[in-house]
Formats: C-alpha cells, structure tokens, sequence
C-alpha cells in the first residue's frame, strides 16, 4: 500500500514498522551507487518481525518474535538473508496457529485466569544481536540468549553465560576494547530487586559474577561499564508488581513514571567486593548508552534520556497507537547527555550535550569502555521518535555532523563497520542504517561515510519488500 492509498485509509506510513513479515529470503539485492571496496563482512539486525498470529496481535511495537538479517559484503555484492529465531515461544505458537504466550507487553490471551501469578513471558531473542568466539548470539530480556550459526542464521539452542545465577539477561551488553572482557547483567523481582553481574575474559572463561541487591525497583534496558566499574541508571521507571501478578496487566503496563523521584545511579566496582555507591541524579528515561570511561578520578557516561518516557508509557504512547496505524504522543526527546560521577562520594552532575531529537547511539567498538571522542545517532527531524536521518556528534568540540533522508522515511540504528585501513579511528569507516521508504513501503539499506555524514549515502542496497522496526546490529568484519 503507498503513501496515497495509506492517506486515505487513516493510516501514517510508519505503521510498516509494526507489519509483520511472513516470508524467509535469501537474494542479491540491487545496489544504487557503489559500495565501497574496503567494506567486507556481514552486518546482522536483529528486531521483531512478526507481530500477529491466528487474528491476534501485540499492543506495542516493541514486541515481536525475533528476526535476524545479514546483509553480506563481499566483492562489491550484496547478499540478503533473514531467518526468525526458532525460539521456544515461537514453535509452540507455530503449533498452535495462534498467540498463545504472555509477552513483555500483552497478556496472553484467554483473560484473567491465564496470567494470574508470577509473569511467565518466554523469550522472543528480538532485540540485540552479538557476534562472538564464532557464534550469533539473539538477546531479548527474559532469558540466555539463542545461538544461530553466523552464516546459514540457522537457531542452535540457547546457551547460558556463566553459572546460571544471571537468568534474565539484559540485551545490552559491554565490551571492553582493551581487556576483551565481556560484561553482561540482569535483574530479577521480589521482595527487592537483585542485579547479576557476569564478566567473561577474551578466553570464554568467567573472570568474575556477582550479585547486589538494588534500593529500588525500576525497569532498565542498559547500563554503563568502564575499566574498574559497572553502573546500573535506575531511572525512576517503578515496577509494579501487583497488576502483573493478578493478571490485570502486561510487564510494560504495570510501569509507571515517577519523575519526582529522581534518577538512581548504582556504581559498582568490577570486583564485586566492594559496597556499591549510590548516586542521585535528575529524572531522565534511558534507553541507551553511548559509553563510559574513567578520567581523573571521575566517570563520564554518555547517553540519551527523555525528561519522559511519553513515546512508550500510556494509552497514547506512540509506539502503542502505531499498532493501530496512527502516530501517537511522543512529545519528550532524546537529548545526548553527560553525567559526570565521582565514584567516591557519589556526586553526579549532568549536562545535557545536544538540542538534537536522538536515538540508538553507537561509538566506535574498539574504544568500549575507555575514552570515546565521537558518537552516532539516528536524528528526529519530522518526528521525536520515528527519525529520518544520522548525526555524528563530536563531545570534544560540540560540533554536529548530520543527513536527513527526509520526513518520508525512517532511519534505524546506524552501525559503524571500521574501515580496516584504520581500525582504531572513530572518524573512519561506514555507517549502515536499514531504512524504511514511505513512498513505496519497502525498505533499504543506506552506507554512509563516517567521516562525511552529511553527504548523504555512497550507495543504498534496495531491499524488494519492507522491513519490520529493527532495533540492533552487529557488524562482523571478514576474516
């Protein structure tokens, strides 16, 4: 259906984001422009691609069952493959020909009686993907992960890091680009709520885990990490558990906002011996960190954050009412973000770096957890959330680098693949951003040069169909 024919059906384009995709494809795409000699590897996107099953379908665009897509760079060509993650909530569904499981933000159907008691929500390995010792990892935020091979995407099981204690694993995890280690954490509800800190050396083996129990009870999505600490943003974001354990409510409908409360940054020391130091910041909704690093004495932390979450939380929330095909409230931006944090007294302060509408910030990988001097953003020129452009943000000079690809598409996450000239520089390699066209309602992919944003695209890879909201990507280099 093009933009006309959306028109005069009521509908904002942008409601393909939230239609699924039936079918598994594995083609040569057509490139526009030239794709760049040096770039050779495989970016992968992870997101929800189907969002119905049997006549029923999700609340809120955030929800799906996973999808994985690769993109492959070899030669100047350009293969595309995407493959759902044979999950366990998806092939019980498959069997049934319909919803039948409670997810993070729809009860399951069948009324009160079927989601009395504690949540049981499965894993849909729908938001993050990581590429590592060999494997594809899928995360979503309620399980270990899923493991698909990296080139057939074909699911091989769920594998869990560490001894087991860290259940729920976040989707957001941290590298750290001088040790190799990697840091993975999780939360889990009761009578308070616990943090489980996993830390795996370069090698596979477990260099350290622990757990903390937390002051308060609060949703998050990411965290922070630097060379000696680990720091959770509890974002006054309560949890309620009540309406969820009398099954009147979904996960993401038993949240509330709680501005007057303030943000709560709870630092860790890596070694988990140490009493954590909490520290009290202005409220700000986070769903995504830049990076953090240490520098005398104190830690910086980047990140984006909304005065309120207004795009998610409530009836009107934007990616709720787009599931119905109407753009809704999503008046609160993403602005970047500073805390300065003394890790010893536990002061905080916050600058807020940019007036730019942002999401889905991304530096480069081989300055994780260390001291980053760039950024990448998507951009919300025509809309706070469903954003149509890139933008470079340099926090040592304020100076911002931007593309618009105009109010008539959306631009996701942009991932940078290193140019492997020059590995190391922040300014160097190729952003890619899977695009959805509202003027024909399919999707494509736009590389950019990182050192010259705002001169738009050196060559797009158009896709034949549209494309689902894709939250995250990985890019794995060829060896």
């Amino acid at each position: 259906m093009e933009a006309g024919s959306l028109k005069k059906a009521g509908l904002d384009w942008q409601h393909l984001l939230g239609k699924t995709l039936e079918q598994e494809h594995t083609y040569q795409p057509k490139v526009q422009g030239k794709v760049p000699e040096r770039l050779k590897g495989t970016l992968y996107r992870n997101g929800p691609g189907r969002f119905d099953r049997g006549g029923i379908r999700k609340n809120n665009l955030l929800d799906g069952d996973g999808m994985i897509q690769a993109f492959c760079f070899e030669d100047g060509k350009v293969t595309y493959q995407n493959k759902y993650v044979q999950t366990e909530k998806l092939l019980e569904e498959v069997r049934a020909g319909k919803l039948i499981n409670e997810t993070w933000t729809t009860l399951a159907p069948g009324g009160f009686w079927k989601n009395l008691g504690p949540p049981a929500i499965k894993s849909q390995a729908g938001i993050s993907t990581v590429y590592k010792n060999g494997k594809l990892y899928a995360f979503d935020e309620v399980s270990a992960p899923y493991i698909l091979n990296g080139t057939t995407l074909e699911t091989q099981g769920q594998e869990v890091i560490g001894s087991g204690a860290l259940q729920n694993v976040k989707a957001h995890t941290k590298f750290d680009s001088q040790s190799g280690d990697w840091i993975l954490f999780g939360t889990s509800f009761g009578k308070v709520m616990t943090a489980y800190i996993v830390i795996q050396a370069k090698d596979g083996s477990i260099k350290n885990e622990f757990s903390v129990p937390l002051p308060r009870m609060a949703y998050m999505h990411d965290f922070f990490v630097t060379e000696n600490y680990v720091i959770l943003n509890l974002h006054p974001a309560k949890v309620n558990l009540l309406p969820m354990m009398t099954g009147r409510k979904a996960f993401s409908e038993a949240l509330s906002w709680e501005p007057e409360k303030g943000s709560l940054l709870a630092i860790l020391h890596k070694n988990g011996d140490q009493k954590p130091i909490y520290a009290e910041a202005p409220a700000s909704w986070m769903w995504h960190s830049y990076n953090a690093y240490e520098e005398k004495g104190k830690i910086i932390a980047d990140f984006i954050g909304y005065d309120e979450p207004d795009h998610f939380l409530g009836e009107e929330a934007a990616f709720r009412t787009i599931m119905d095909g109407h753009l809704g409230l999503a008046n609160a931006k993403g602005l970047s973000r500073r805390y300065e944090i003394d890790p010893i007294s536990g002061k905080v302060t916050e600058a807020i770096l940019d007036q730019t509408s942002s999401e889905f910030p991304m530096i480069l990988h081989a300055v994780g957890c260390h001291r980053h001097t760039v950024g990448y953003a998507t951009a919300g020129n025509h809309n706070a959330i469903f954003h149509s452009g890139l933008t470079k943000y340099n926090f040592e000079t304020g100076q911002s680098d931007s593309f618009d690809f105009g109010p008539m598409v959306h631009a996701g996450e942009a991932v940078l693949a290193s140019d492997p000239e020059a590995p190391q520089d922040e300014n160097r390699g190729w952003l890619l951003t899977l695009c959805l066209s509202g003027e024909d309602g399919k999707s494509f992919l736009a590389i950019l040069d990182a050192s010259a944003v705002s001169a738009g695209p050196l060559a797009t890879v158009q896709l034949e169909h549209h494309t689902p909201l894709s939250f995250h990507g990985a890019w794995r280099p060829l060896s």
